[in-house]
């Protein structure tokens, strides 16, 4: 059998492998389900690909939390500066936003995958879409086609076939059961980056679903973080929630809640916020009263129009209101669900895999990407890792076929 390499899955992490091991002289094949690669990268690019972040190294590997020992050594033989200059090669420069964030200058991700996907071509990768894999059959891969089964031989595989979030993009976390049939330990998923559900009323729900809480600060334990969150039908989403998905989700899952501090007025310190609190309201309804001397946006004060008590709210002092104003709890209830998520946790655990990424049961079968147990945050971060482990996974696999 000549000596190929079949990646399973079209993703970043896929593709990055796939450019490696291409750019080695190594045969590669990429099998991918859908007819199409990269669509949940180029969902993600839909509003300003965020590709990586410039912020210094130890304070990058440190956003990734409980992650960051097994991720470090990942990112350090792939960092942020390897992604701007891959970037770059690919004829796309980037450059670094007002938050820190690092974007291709056209701000899109479809002219890289494009770029991409050609040099890959160039390198002499091939590519079989309309690929469903459906586990093996002993050695052999069997893949369901239009016209129906059809078995593979490789030398080596990579499995890159992503969590189970947006499942209409490819990645459903199919793949759990066929790894489990092997005796492949995989720990459960749970979705990343997600948001909340809260017991808004009605009136809340409908008049503020899809707006914007801007300039707050959330709090929970001992973490804070400055930004805003969206309002839905049924809950809170968005870049600060996401933030602190993954301690908020393990707080769920442990007590059956999450009890979340607002500061609603984070800029104001307490002292000036009472002072104006003290001022005559005169026939000012509360409403008008806070969004006048407080500046108060109409959905904060909708919140405050949440409390149980809101029927006193009018009757509060001014320490009363500052104290619901500056420390309002917000009690999530549960995650969303995993196919609403933006990534996933859980996945084959790493004591499933050798340091090369393949598994210590199964000779010639390599895990990366976001079926991995490991997860990390958006802005920059998920993308990074995900590009990162491509290439290591792909050193690994060069390691081992050398030592065939």
């Amino acid at each position: 059998m000549t000596k190929k390499i079949i990646i399973i899955g079209g993703g970043p992490t896929g593709l990055m492998a796939a450019d490696v091991l291409s750019s080695k002289g190594f045969d590669v094949i990429i099998y991918e389900r859908k007819p199409s690669f990269a669509r949940k990268f180029l969902m993600a690019g839909r509003g300003g690909l965020n590709i990586t972040h410039s912020e210094e190294m130890n304070s990058f590997i440190q956003k990734y939390d409980e992650n960051s020992e097994i991720l470090k050594p990942i990112i350090e033989q792939f960092t942020p500066q390897n992604m701007r200059d891959w970037c770059l090669d690919l004829g796309e420069e980037t450059f670094i936003g007002s938050s820190g964030r690092v974007f291709p200058k056209s701000f899109k991700a479809s002219p890289l995958l494009r770029a991409w996907l050609k040099r890959l071509e160039n390198q002499g990768v091939q590519f079989k879409l309309n690929h469903d894999w459906q586990g093996w059959n002993q050695d052999k891969l069997i893949f369901n086609i239009k016209n129906g089964l059809i078995e593979v031989e490789a030398t080596a595989t990579l499995l890159s076939l992503g969590g189970a979030s947006w499942p209409r993009l490819g990645a459903d976390g199919s793949w759990v059961d066929l790894l489990k049939q092997e005796n492949v330990e995989v720990s459960a998923l749970r979705p990343s980056n997600c948001g909340f559900y809260v017991e808004w009323t009605d009136f809340f729900s409908q008049k503020f679903k899809g707006h914007p809480l801007k300039s707050v600060e959330i709090s929970f334990k001992d973490r804070k973080i400055k930004g805003e969150f969206i309002v839905t039908e049924k809950g809170v989403e968005g870049g600060a929630i996401y933030s602190l998905s993954s301690s908020l989700r393990n707080e769920v899952d442990l007590n059956g809640v999450a009890q979340l501090s607002l500061d609603l007025k984070p800029d104001l310190n307490e002292a000036e916020i009472l002072s104006r609190l003290q001022k005559p309201r005169r026939k000012m309804s509360l409403s008008n009263f806070l969004r006048k001397t407080v500046n108060l946006s109409d959905i904060a004060i909708g919140l405050l129009m949440e409390k149980l008590d809101r029927m006193k709210l009018g009757e509060y002092t001014p320490q009363q209101l500052l104290e619901h104003i500056k420390f309002y709890d917000l009690r999530l209830n549960a995650s969303f669900p995993i196919d609403r998520a933006i990534s996933t946790a859980g996945g084959v655990t790493f004591n499933s895999i050798d340091n090369n990424f393949m598994l210590k049961n199964k000779e010639g079968v390599f895990i990366a990407g976001e079926m991995l147990d490991w997860e990390a945050p958006t802005g920059g971060y998920l993308l990074q890792a995900c590009m990162a482990n491509g290439v290591c996974v792909a050193g690994g696999i060069e390691n081992w076929i050398k030592s065939e």
